[in-house]
């Protein structure tokens, strides 16, 4: 398949279904496991070579996996669709094979990309797919309990809204910017920083990247702490890290710093700090930048559940592995992994950020696949959730609040390219993935940059949402207004 066609049979894949409105979606299982089999053969005959084997595309062949086309083929029918691939299938022979391996391939994307299989094949008839409307923005709560996570009854009164808007921009604005929040000490400058953390006393600490971004040969002290006034209290950790990325602050008020680059003898690590900069445990081994059992390749992201079980996101670079999630005792010892390249449900493209909610579910930013995927202690896959845009950071509150910056969005074809999604910050339940504010970004011109506004980010007990930015250079402070 060329060009054309991969938009057309990915719009299939996202459009069968049943919507709130009694239509057909692709939440209702209108393909069988044995069909989707078939189709993976038939995949990979006539489609593979263009496509990739993981779907990611080839050349200028597009990806046929993953949330973009979401909000990109929004009003196409199937039937359509269906005719387009026939017409342009195989590049060298369209409408040579028989009707039901062009459904049959339909049936694997729509497994590929999460949808549940059903007790009927998919027809390979036109008239039969006429009437089936793309909705890309279906409740996650259609979702089989296989892929989502649970659904509490709402409490009396709650009038939040339930599902995704058409514009997935269009959530209420209710914060207000609080830019001079933190001052910094005389002669100090904010580098480009992914890292913000609140400690009990509602101090901040803020790991930026030596005043520019790169620690590499810096003298600078990247770990700064300010208090709950946004006052400079003080400053350690030069000549530790290279590129410091995630930051998290335990029940006991470690900080837990990740530094996702390396060279020789440096870099690759999870450091574990006192409040007064002591170093208490190491992940990792300094320079050794591979997926190991006790090393790490590009560590992203760290949380540490309060049972003291560490998770590490693994993985910053798209199209080269790894993408995992590694699972630690408190000691720092092995337990498990998950997580290999790709845009199935449950596989991972940059694990950028993690979070944990009040049950210890494990929620993971997967970026390069414009989606958070919610796991459960072990692993297992809860939720896809493409509704929070493109994440690069994550923070679940004491009330299972899940905040989620997007500071990648952008409508270029290329790197971030998520068109219809702008940046900033989706609030919405953490139990269901109902999306139910918004923090717009103020960049006015994102598309001209790789990134702006927030990536890291933390909220404190007020409500205040703390945001670290790499394209800035800053970290925000956004209060709730009155």
């Amino acid at each position: 398949m060329r060009r054309p066609l991969a938009l057309a049979v990915v719009a299939a894949a996202l459009a069968l279904v049943v919507g709130e409105t009694g239509e057909r979606t692709v939440w209702s299982g209108v393909y069988t496991e044995a069909q989707a089999q078939r189709g993976e053969t038939a995949y990979a005959t006539h489609c593979q070579a263009c496509h990739g084997a993981q779907l990611t595309g080839v050349g200028e062949a597009k990806p046929l996996g993953g949330s973009a086309f979401l909000s990109s083929w929004n009003g196409l029918t199937v039937g359509d669709l269906f005719d387009r691939i026939r017409s342009t299938m195989p590049a060298t022979a369209p409408k040579s094979l028989a009707r039901e391996t062009y459904a049959d391939v339909l049936a694997y994307l729509l497994k590929f990309n999460g949808f549940p299989a059903g007790q009927t094949d998919l027809p390979g008839r036109v008239e039969a797919l006429a009437d089936i409307r793309i909705d890309p923005f279906a409740s996650a709560a259609l979702a089989p309990a296989s892929v989502r996570a649970e659904t509490p009854v709402p409490p009396p009164g709650d009038t939040a809204p339930r599902d995704t808007p058409p514009d997935p921009n269009a959530w209420p604005q209710t914060y207000a910017v609080d830019p001079e929040f933190l001052k910094l000490p005389p002669g100090r400058t904010m580098g480009s920083t992914s890292a913000v953390a609140l400690d009990s006393h509602g101090h901040v600490w803020v790991v930026d990247r030596c005043g520019a971004n790169s620690c590499a040969d810096s003298p600078l002290d990247p770990v700064m702490e300010f208090d709950a006034k946004g006052n400079f209290l003080k400053a350690f950790g030069h000549g530790l890290f290279l590129f410091p990325h995630g930051a998290y602050l335990d029940a006991h008020d470690h900080l837990w710093v990740t530094d996702a680059q390396s060279r020789p003898g440096r870099g690759a690590q999870i450091l574990e700090f006192d409040r007064d900069g002591h170093v208490l445990l190491t992940l990792g081994k300094a320079g050794v930048n591979q997926a190991g059992p006790d090393t790490f390749a590009e560590p992203n992201a760290v949380v540490v559940a309060r049972d003291g079980t560490i998770y590490v996101a693994d993985g910053h670079t798209q199209r080269r592995d790894p993408a995992r999630i590694v699972k630690l005792d408190p000691n720092g010892r092995f337990i498990s992994q998950w997580g290999v390249r790709g845009a199935a449900p449950g596989q991972l493209e940059v694990p950028h950020a993690l979070a944990l909610d009040s049950r210890g579910r494990v929620y993971v930013a997967d970026r390069w696949n414009n989606r958070v995927q919610v796991f459960d202690p072990d692993g297992q896959l809860l939720a896809v959730w493409p509704q929070f845009g493109r994440p690069s950071g994550l923070y679940v509150d004491r009330h299972d609040v899940l905040y989620v910056t997007d500071s990648e969005s952008r409508r270029p074809e290329g790197y971030g390219h998520h068109p219809g999604w702008l940046r900033g910050v989706r609030i919405g339940d953490a139990r269901t993935g109902q999306v139910r504010a918004f923090i717009p970004d103020d960049d006015p011109a994102p598309d001209s940059n790789a990134t702006s506004g927030g990536e890291g980010i933390w909220v404190d007990r007020s409500g205040a949402v703390f945001v670290a930015e790499v394209g800035q250079k800053a970290v925000i402070r956004y209060v709730l207004r009155q």
